[in-house]
């Protein structure tokens, strides 16, 4: 059995509380728009601008680690992180809750760093693994942040993120403490190599539907409170048990379908697969008027997403050449990024006009996605 190295420990920590920032503020969205009486749209900006932030930040901090080394960025970016909480957790006005939304975003432009450094620490045998547990931490954060938002919501606005407060504190000081620093000591890459990597057919048609996918998972994902706030009336501490739901049956299907699946018919097929089921949950949102039909539409649709996000993630790094796949993969945490910000503002847009009709977006581009040229099978990397 692989064994990885315990420097990894915080830097889960990291990824576990960057993504807890967007996952905790989901089901408090309702509460936000009557406590500060803004319109959706505005609420949705909140999910847009740290997207935004951290597609600006990353370059820099990426180019920042590449001389100082990984662990003073990563700190620098769980300071930010820390400072996000308590500036949310005290904030008394919406330009207030703005800002921390920047400083976090500023922060999780450090999951750059993050990922270079799992790949100074770890053996070539043992990165599948590690990035595998990476991936596997934002989905863990997708149970526990709506849940932790259900549980203590009904304690005040401000308790969710006290407690996300603490966890990334501890997560400074366990960096500060147990992990070594290291530098990456690659040659930077410029724009333009990293476009004509990504320009590679195969490669460019995988990130065409990764960014239509996540455009339609946030749009989606983002407004998921209001949507039931405003067309089932449903409680915080509901949203939150509905989201935590959704990440367990996606975390469920994840191991026991789409893995072995994979392995019989292949990551081409179980990402198409992945997008009519997608398609199928979007289409049948427009009908939720009840809580248990949304509960089955919210099957299909966790279904679906566990099938789409690692196939496409797993096709970028089969298709990418050996010399190119850290450069394909920054493209794809940029293409990530741009679904993160125009998907949340879209959502909200629609929501503000008519909530009923959130799935039309997220449903035309999954549709795109599924008509596209089919991918042929990978050539073997170099």
């Amino acid at each position: 059995m692989l064994r990885l190295p315990r420097a990894l420990i915080p830097i889960y920590g990291t990824t576990l509380a960057d993504t807890l920032g967007y996952t905790l503020m989901i089901p408090l969205l309702p509460s936000i728009v009557r406590q500060f009486h803004v319109s959706d749209l505005m609420v949705g900006a909140l999910l847009s601008v740290p997207a935004f932030c951290s597609t600006i930040a990353a370059p820099v901090w990426g180019k920042v680690s590449d001389r100082v080394g990984r662990k003073p960025i990563i700190l620098g970016s769980q300071v930010l992180t820390l400072l996000g909480y308590l500036v949310l957790a005290t904030a008394h006005s919406f330009v207030i809750i703005a800002i921390s939304r920047i400083a976090s975003g500023l922060g999780a432009g450090g999951l750059g760093a993050v990922q270079s450094y799992i790949a100074d620490v770890t053996e070539p045998k043992q990165r599948d693994l590690a990035y595998s547990l990476y991936g596997a931490v934002f989905g863990l954060a997708f149970i526990i942040g709506p849940l932790i938002s259900g549980f203590l919501a009904h304690e005040g606005f401000a308790i969710p993120f006290y407690v996300a407060s603490a966890l990334a504190a501890a997560n400074i000081v366990f960096t500060w403490f147990f992990i070594p620093s290291f530098g990456k000591k690659d040659k930077a890459t410029s724009i333009e190599e990293s476009l004509k990597a990504a320009s590679a057919p195969g490669v460019r048609l995988v990130l065409i539907r990764q960014f239509l996918a996540i455009l339609a998972i946030v749009c989606f994902l983002a407004n998921f409170g209001l949507f039931l706030e405003h067309v089932l009336h449903t409680r915080v501490s509901a949203i939150g048990w509905l989201l935590a739901m959704a990440g367990a049956v996606g975390g469920a299907a994840l191991i026991f379908v789409v893995t072995p699946l994979a392995g019989r018919i292949g990551d081409r097929r179980v990402a198409q697969l992945g997008l009519l089921f997608s398609l199928i949950a979007y289409g049948m949102l427009g009908f939720a008027a009840t809580l248990p039909l949304f509960c089955v539409m919210l099957i299909f649709w966790a279904v679906g997403s566990s099938m789409v996000e690692p196939t496409l993630t797993s096709l970028l790094s089969v298709r990418a050449k050996a010399s190119e796949r850290g450069v394909v993969m920054g493209v794809s945490d940029s293409v990530n990024s741009l679904a993160m910000i125009v998907g949340p503002a879209a959502g909200a847009a629609i929501i503000g006009w008519n909530p009923r009709l959130l799935g039309v977006i997220p449903a035309i581009t999954v549709l795109v996605a599924f008509l596209l040229p089919p991918l042929k099978p990978a050539a073997k990397a170099d």
